[in-house]
């Protein structure tokens, strides 16, 4: 009776999550994409899959010289999660971003049940809406990218662990964890650090430490395997990020990185404020401090590695475009950590730590109104990106008058790629016109396709250079599409 009770009672406090955060799902609701190109890439994979296609036949032209555009392939993970929608709904925007919404409340389950290995359940309650509510993550979760459900698996795979779960299972999310994102690889390097860690720190248990921290690691690395190489036979020698890597300006992007996610994670909690933004002014550098102080009194535990481990990969990781989403999965942490300095800090007055805590996230939530307030009366539009209708008219002209062994060069090669179906490649926006000239011959470019939205310099600069080599066959309000002749 006793373990009846307490499963019925976790199972309420679960049911109240669940309704606390439905609304998720409807607020901001958006129809259409912007012009991206991750989004892209995913959903290719995806409907490969769901067809059961080669993941790889995808019709995007990698080009070595410009690798920050997007990697060759994206791990299979999150193409596999999409290809039920994608094979029963196809490649219906509205369907996915639904869908994501419903693996966000997932997230708000997991992420009560983490936080519950920490706090009381009121402080886990109000953590999980001040996570799920803020306004940057209402915009974000229209975004058709990896990181919410790599959110999800990253921490189901932490919780596992923490409640001393069967290896197998605790295994198999890392494994998953990995497959959805390259950078779950922070999990098995911070169990094997930390399993260091212990067998220095403690020489007796050092059996039942090895085996709870490395069998998991085997698991995972095994399912990667049979996931790239047996069940998607994903072709030897691709390389999906290193690319992206020059140890000549480490120094440059550790430096950079340290000071832009600083701002980032207190830029977090501010998002229009309009006459409140004096408020910014107390919750970034409160929050920030009571994270790092929680941080250096942490116990070396399990989450101090993984959190130390993510941080540097973030660090010395050389885009810097991506803005809060590359730290969404440590947020839960640095929330922990914000409450735990918090609590170690000896106040004066005599209010009670207990009361306090709560009433600071009620607090946080408060600065959140009147951005939410904004997205539920905001009008739905439609973004500047494939969906509009200059963006349908173009593709439908390139379906139907370019055979589908052309390749078009295009500044987002992955969107035209998968609305197209036909081959795209982009060069690199400080290309000079040679350059450019090379990639064309090399890639067998027979056409250009640009758009006055879209930047692209180097591009421009050699249709006004050649312009007695390319012919405009067809244009409308935003789109040119040039055909290109080397002869002349």
């Amino acid at each position: 009776m006793i373990k009846l009770g307490h499963v019925n009672k976790r199972n309420s406090d679960l049911l109240l999550i669940i309704l606390l955060v439905l609304p998720v799902i409807f607020i901001n609701l958006q129809h259409t994409v912007d012009w991206g190109g991750d989004y892209a890439m995913y959903i290719s994979e995806a409907m490969n899959i769901a067809h059961c296609q080669p993941v790889s036949n995808i019709q995007y032209v990698y080009n070595t010289n410009a690798p920050m555009i997007g990697p060759l392939l994206y791990p299979v993970g999150f193409p596999l999660l999409l290809a039920p929608v994608c094979l029963i709904y196809g490649n219906n925007i509205v369907s996915m971003i639904v869908y994501l919404s419903l693996i966000l409340i997932l997230l708000a389950l997991v992420l009560q049940l983490f936080f519950r290995q920490y706090f009381s359940k009121t402080v886990s309650i109000l953590l999980v809406l001040v996570v799920l509510f803020n306004p940057w993550l209402l915009h974000f979760k229209n975004e058709i990218l990896a990181d919410i459900p790599f959110t999800l698996f990253f921490y189901l795979t932490l919780i596992l662990y923490l409640r001393k779960s069967k290896a197998l299972f605790t295994g198999f999310l890392m494994g998953f964890t990995i497959l959805i994102k390259t950078a779950g690889f922070v999990l098995p390097v911070a169990f094997i650090l930390y399993l260091f860690y212990r067998l220095f720190a403690e020489p007796t248990g050092r059996k039942i430490i090895t085996k709870r921290l490395l069998v998991p690691i085997v698991y995972s690395l095994l399912l990667v395997f049979f996931v790239n190489k047996i069940l998607f036979h994903l072709p030897s020698g691709i390389d999906l990020y290193s690319g992206n890597f020059s140890l000549i300006a480490l120094k440059h992007h550790f430096l950079t990185n340290i000071a832009l996610y600083i701002e980032i994670f207190q830029s977090f909690f501010y998002r229009n404020l309009y006459d409140w933004k004096f408020l910014v002014l107390i919750t970034q550098p409160v929050l920030f401090t009571f994270a790092l102080i929680g941080f250096l009194n942490s116990k070396k535990d399990l989450l101090f590695f993984v959190f130390s481990v993510y941080l540097l990969m973030l660090i010395i990781y050389p885009y810097h475009a991506s803005g809060f989403r590359f730290l969404l999965p440590v947020l839960p942490i640095l929330l922990n950590y914000s409450v735990n300095g918090f609590k170690s800090i000896r106040w004066r007055f005599s209010v009670r730590k207990q009361l306090l805590v709560p009433l600071i996230a009620v607090f946080l939530l408060g600065q959140y109104i009147p951005e939410i307030i904004r997205l539920v009366q905001k009008p739905e539009i439609t973004k500047p990106g494939p969906q509009e209708q200059t963006s349908q008219e173009a593709f439908e002209y390139i379906r139907s008058h370019l055979s589908e062994d052309e390749t078009v060069l295009f500044t987002k090669p992955r969107v035209l790629a998968l609305y197209t179906g036909r081959k795209s490649v982009c060069n690199e926006l400080s290309d000079d016109i040679e350059k450019i000239g090379r990639l064309l011959k090399q890639k067998d470019v027979g056409y250009i396709l640009t758009n006055e939205n879209l930047s692209n310099p180097a591009m421009e600069k050699y249709l006004i250079a050649k312009k007695n080599q390319v012919l405009l066959i067809w244009s409308n309000k935003k789109f040119r599409l040039y055909h290109l002749n080397y002869q002349e």
